[in-house]
């Protein structure tokens, strides 16, 4: 059962508030390292301080959005901060996407500037963000996919033909201090989510955001002596809220970096005494493969995340890493991450057989998918989620908002689960038309949308099945129109240049009918679920 927690010192804290209490309780304590730079707790608020002014310095206004594209770096967080505690609200966009998908949030978003990398990152932020208005060669800043933006910034140096883009360092170093915003129930992160129907939808994700954070270290048994090894990316409630905000409410530092190496791992983690770590399945692979690996090189390890839902991925992290402390845990970007996690000293059989207990505050219900009404102890439904962390809301989308949240507060997951005798949360699937591949959310409404845009395709359904290495994958059912020979080859390859990585199916199969539901005509997914099982070899 539950295990009772320690007084939230974050309860009721802004932004601003919430990083004065980490710089009072742990000061010259390091708390981050990134390519040979470190910082202290003090420095954290010097560099979101530096932020918040240079960001005002832009004319950026309380209320207003900025866009944060970038990989794992210091200034995500300090960008973070930084906008946050004076009342701008940070949206946090995924580095993976393609143009129609980062022009899109861009544009929903409203954001009035965007940060980006200069030269050296692994992609051309600055270049495809002018290239999106075709003004490469000019350097005009694209504003007509993006009504709302005023400036683009980069925190690297960039091409002299970018000559409207802002570099974060000329915007001064003493700047008048804006005033911190102090209510603590304002937006304070947009995290967009495509969730499991229609296009991504922002977050909006208060103060509350630290409270949860260190409810959830309390899980991890974390003290000031803990450090974490964090690669996974920062744009992610895994790598902002688990990550950063978790360890750093708790005094830890953090070795941050910017990609995944399985040579630096294992180096940093021994060197470095890394006690915790946030990892893929397959970078638990990789670790594994690599010449250098020897278990005894991670004694100081105690656990950490694996992104999975499968225990046969947390038993191969305990034999890799020989850290037995791996958890597991349940929640949703709109519920401000974990809303349930076992604790690091639970049994083994339980943090394989469940997702833990509910976090302080954060009730769990088990409904019926369609009346929403209660149901007996046991038995399965749909996890709704109540309590101070569910999101304000949709960014501008009230009525998406609506179907999701009631105007109680109740968030409804749209997964299905049960609570256990023992008061454990066990999730089961999910109701809603999606699944989830290396640890993100995939649309099907999404990917069908960009399948019927190549050319022959008549209709498509996207339905997701187990995959042993990534959770979940995608299986592509497609209508050609009339005697069009469509080409699985040709589908997937124009659809990675359409849609991030990730969302990609594995496989497409052409048909001629998909199986339909008698009366209402509506495609019957679980059909094409066990064709596509059939077809691919996967047993149920």
């Amino acid at each position: 059962m539950a295990k009772d927690m320690d007084d939230n010192p974050f309860r009721g804290l802004t932004y601003a508030q919430s990083i004065r209490y980490i710089v009072d309780a742990y000061g010259d304590k390091k708390a981050l390292t990134f390519q040979g730079r470190s910082y202290t707790f003090r420095d954290l608020k010097r560099e979101a301080d530096l932020a918040s002014a240079r960001i005002a310095a832009l004319g950026v206004l309380p209320g207003e959005t900025i866009g944060i594209w970038a990989p794992n770096r210091p200034e995500f967080a300090f960008l973070w901060f930084g906008a946050a505690q004076i009342g701008v609200i940070p949206v946090i966009i995924n580095t993976r996407l393609k143009r129609p998908e980062f022009e899109y949030q861009i544009r929903q978003s409203k954001s009035v500037a965007v940060f980006v990398p200069g030269t050296g990152s692994f992609r051309d932020f600055a270049g495809e963000l002018a290239d999106s208005q075709s003004a490469v060669i000019s350097g005009e800043l694209p504003s007509a996919p993006f009504p709302d933006l005023r400036a683009v910034v980069a925190l690297d140096p960039v091409p002299e033909r970018f000559s409207n883009i802002i570099s974060w360092q000329s915007l001064g170093e003493n700047l008048p201090m804006p005033a911190y915003n102090t209510d603590p129930n304002s937006p304070g992160l947009i995290a967009y989510s495509s969730g499991t129907t229609s296009l991504p939808k922002g977050a909006m994700l208060s103060h509350c955001i630290w409270r949860k954070a260190y409810d959830g270290g309390g899980y991890l048994k974390l003290t000031p002596a803990d450090s974490l090894y964090l690669t996974v990316p920062l744009f992610g409630v895994l790598g902002c809220l688990n990550g950063l905000l978790m360890f750093w409410s708790r005094g830890c530092e953090i070795h941050l970096r910017e990609r995944f190496d399985e040579q630096d791992f294992i180096t940093s983690v021994s060197q470095e005494k890394c006690t915790f770590a946030h990892l893929l399945p397959t970078m638990i692979e990789r670790i594994a493969k690599h010449p250098a690996y020897d278990k005894g090189k991670f004694r100081s390890l105690r656990g950490g995340v694996i992104l999975s839902s499968q225990s046969s991925h947390f038993l191969r992290a305990i034999d890799v890493l020989g850290a037995d402390g791996f958890t597991s845990g349940y929640g949703l970007t709109e519920s401000t991450g974990l809303v349930s996690r076992c604790y690091l000293d639970d049994p083994l059989e339980d943090r394989l057989g469940h997702q833990g207990w509910p976090l302080p505050d954060c009730p769990i219900r088990i409904v019926d998918p369609d009346t929403k009404a209660d149901l007996p102890h046991g038995q399965e439904g749909e996890i709704a989620i109540g309590g101070y962390s569910v999101m304000l809301g949709y960014f501008d989308k009230p009525v998406e908002t609506a179907a999701c949240v009631s105007e109680d507060g109740w968030l409804y997951s749209g997964d299905l689960g049960v609570v256990l005798d023992t008061g454990a949360l066990k999730f089961l699937r999910r109701v809603k038309d999606g699944y989830k591949h290396k640890g993100f959310n995939v649309s099907t409404t999404e990917v069908e949308a960009a399948i019927q845009t190549f050319p022959g395709v008549h209709a498509a359904a996207v339905v997701g099945v187990p995959d042993p290495e990534f959770g979940e994958t995608g299986v592509a059912f497609v209508i050609p129109d009339g005697d069009v020979d469509l080409s699985e080859k040709q589908l997937l390859e124009y659809l990675f240049a359409q849609i991030s990585t990730f969302k990609v199916p594995k496989a497409a199969f052409v048909v001629n009918e998909f199986p339909l539901t008698g009366g209402t005509d509506k495609i019957q997914k679980f059909k094409l679920r066990e064709l596509a099982m059939s077809k691919l070899g996967i047993s149920g």
